[in-house]
């Protein structure tokens, strides 16, 4: 009689599959620190964002979102891994901002309320919308504030930067969402520069209060890109080829914040 012996489920990785949160979070962070001198206070507050970053993804398993037989299977692990990187999470933020001074404290708190309302997103199953995206992207980029401050940028310079990633994440996520959309095969070109259009125009209003020009330029290859793909509209096959010229652009973007910020340091 030959005995079968039951097959283990395949290890499966926890770390979240939404590749461009990555950069979301990564690009802002690394001008966050690279503007300043980051103290002990501003590697904390990094390493707290990056692990409740990374806790997405077991979330999303324990709430079904990778299928039930991910949830299942991984479930344990996932529990485990989220209750790890929660515990770190809070702790690496409470010290880091024990040792903040309290305008960073002041901004950590202004940060939250954007955390709260994409958890109660993901909760509703809605983070894929695009008021979702855009609320993800602001989400990701505010982070960034509270360390760029302990970081010793001055509070225009990080809200400027912030701004400017907001604006420019808006300019790139509407385009890349219409790609592959049939609803909005035969929209015009000019319907679908819109988004980029009120980008343009938001940045020129804000010239001189919250923008300076180095800020403007900041945002143009991301704007660029977002026009590119608003008239181009590649295929979707094309997307790893799309996601990777975003990344050049953001890698732009990032240069120019990191002159600005040092400038004003």
């Amino acid at each position: 009689m030959e005995l079968t012996v039951p097959r283990r489920p395949r290890l499966r990785s926890l770390a979240p599959r939404e590749h461009g949160a990555y950069g979301q979070l990564a690009a802002p962070m690394v001008v966050a620190l690279g503007g300043g001198a980051p103290g002990p206070s501003a590697l904390l507050l990094s390493g707290s964002a990056w692990a409740f970053f990374l806790a997405h993804e077991p979330v999303l398993v324990l709430l079904g979102r990778r299928g039930e037989r991910a949830r299942t299977e991984h479930g344990g692990r996932a529990a485990g891994r989220l209750l790890l990187l929660g515990l770190a999470g809070v702790a690496l933020g409470a010290l880091g901002l024990l040792l903040a001074a309290p305008a960073v404290r002041v901004a950590a708190l202004a940060v939250a309320p954007l955390g709260i309302a994409f958890a109660a997103v993901v909760a509703a199953g809605a983070e894929r919308s695009a008021s979702g995206e855009v609320l993800a992207a602001a989400t990701l980029a505010g982070v960034s504030v509270p360390v760029a401050l302990a970081s010793g940028i001055d509070d225009g310079s990080a809200l400027g930067a912030w701004l400017v990633w907001v604006l420019g994440f808006v300019a790139v996520t509407v385009p890349v969402r219409s790609i592959g959309a049939q609803r909005r095969a035969h929209a015009s070109a000019s319907r679908r520069l819109l988004p980029v259009a009120g980008v343009l125009a938001l940045a020129v209003a804000l010239r001189g209060t919250v923008f300076g020009w180095l800020e403007v330029v900041a945002l143009a290859p991301l704007m660029v890109s977002g026009a590119f793909l608003a008239i181009a509209r590649p295929e979707p096959r094309r997307l790893r080829q799309i996601g990777w010229s975003i990344v050049g652009s953001m890698l732009c973007t990032s240069a120019v914040l990191l002159l600005a910020a040092r400038r004003n340091t």
